[in-house]
């Protein structure tokens, strides 16, 4: 088992998500918000405002260390996390610890206003994402547009003003990691891949939660009225399901994400459930989209197909379960079901 590490020195020292189609179309519609932090538990917070239509979230633990989970895009800090710590008598300096939980534009797009604000703090993420959370383009690259050379699917190449400036990282996170809030209160950092390689996630076993970013993302991601947003965007699926059970069996009575609303209970396991039977229909829909062409299909087909069947998934948004069919086409071809027909681009796959 990987040394478990306390934060909490480190932490003192330093104190002296994203997929919208407005982000990832460059478009500078301005989120409302909600500067009011809503009080979860004695020392935690979360902070709120909208994007493109839906919740976006940061959390905020507050003791001897400040912890920030998530930045939000580049208007975020300015706009909504500085006005919602004055609220709480503090200022952007008091922020020990900034973890961005995964590499996408609307969890990281903040960091070069947050370190501008407050240089002393320490701005933390995965150790797969490090190379997309300190950077846009290669974000915009490497995560946005790696299908577009090979199976014609894409976004503009220009990365988005929301998804902020370059910004280094000071620390990066493997999971099993601990960092001490207050003597009698510490989180743990866990590394819950799927969405992303180094996605990050943090249990509290004092207060019985878990805050996941989008760590789980059941039949897909929602407006704030609750209608869809977007398609579930997970990348690898046997990573995403064994993150659905590294959640399940966490001793939790709360679930904190960074767009779905706030869940207890029997609603935790039915949004885990819901996750578990989204993967296994994208799964028998793409298998029953092949048999019914033996020529095969390429990637705009495939999404076609996923738009009948998840016909709540709304159309100007569809295309980003580009991502999630990728990634079952992945694990289809590793257990020899499908191929992948490489004589032409965009490549095609065909059953095996």
């Amino acid at each position: 088992m990987r040394r478990r590490r306390f934060l909490d020195g480190m932490l003192a020292a330093g104190a002296a998500g994203f997929l919208s189609t407005e982000l990832l179309e460059g478009s500078s519609t301005r989120g409302a918000t909600d500067a009011e932090p809503r009080e979860l538990f004695p020392g935690a917070y979360q902070i709120s405002s909208r994007f493109g239509g839906r919740n976006l979230f940061q959390y905020l633990l507050v003791g001897d260390s400040t912890v920030l989970f998530d930045m939000g895009i580049a208007r975020t800090p300015a706009e909504t996390i500085f006005p919602a710590l004055e609220k709480l008598g503090l200022q952007p300096q008091r922020i020990t610890l900034a973890i961005d939980s995964h590499a996408d534009g609307d969890h990281q797009g903040g960091n070069y206003a947050l370190k501008g604000a407050s240089p002393h703090t320490l701005l933390a993420c995965g150790v797969a994402d490090q190379a997309m959370v300190e950077d846009p383009q290669v974000l915009w690259d490497l995560r946005y547009n790696f299908l577009k050379a090979d199976y014609g699917v894409g976004i503009d190449p220009i990365p988005s003003p929301d998804a902020g400036r370059a910004q280094k990282v000071d620390l990066c996170f493997e999971g099993e990691e601990r960092i001490r809030i207050r003597q009698d209160w510490q989180v743990e950092v866990l590394h819950v891949p799927g969405h992303s390689r180094g996605h990050l996630a943090l249990h509290d076993r004092a207060h019985r939660a878990a805050f996941i970013g989008d760590a789980a993302h059941g039949r897909g991601c929602p407006n704030a009225d609750g209608s869809m947003a977007l398609p579930v965007t997970y990348y690898d699926v046997e990573a995403y399901l064994s993150t659905l059970s590294l959640i399940e069996r966490l001793p939790i009575e709360t679930l904190y994400t960074a767009h779905w609303p706030i869940m207890q209970g029997a609603e935790i396991r039915e949004f885990l459930a819901e996750s578990r039977r989204t993967v296994a229909t994208v799964d028998e829909v793409v298998l029953s989209s092949l048999r019914r062409n033996p020529l095969g299909l390429g990637m705009r087909e495939l999404i076609d197909d996923i738009g009948q069947v998840f016909s709540d998934w709304p159309k100007d948004t569809l295309i980003f379960a580009m991502f999630a069919i990728k990634g079952h086409l992945d694990r289809l071809e590793d257990r020899s079901k499908v191929r992948l027909v490489r004589d032409q681009r965009p490549f095609r796959w065909v059953l095996a």
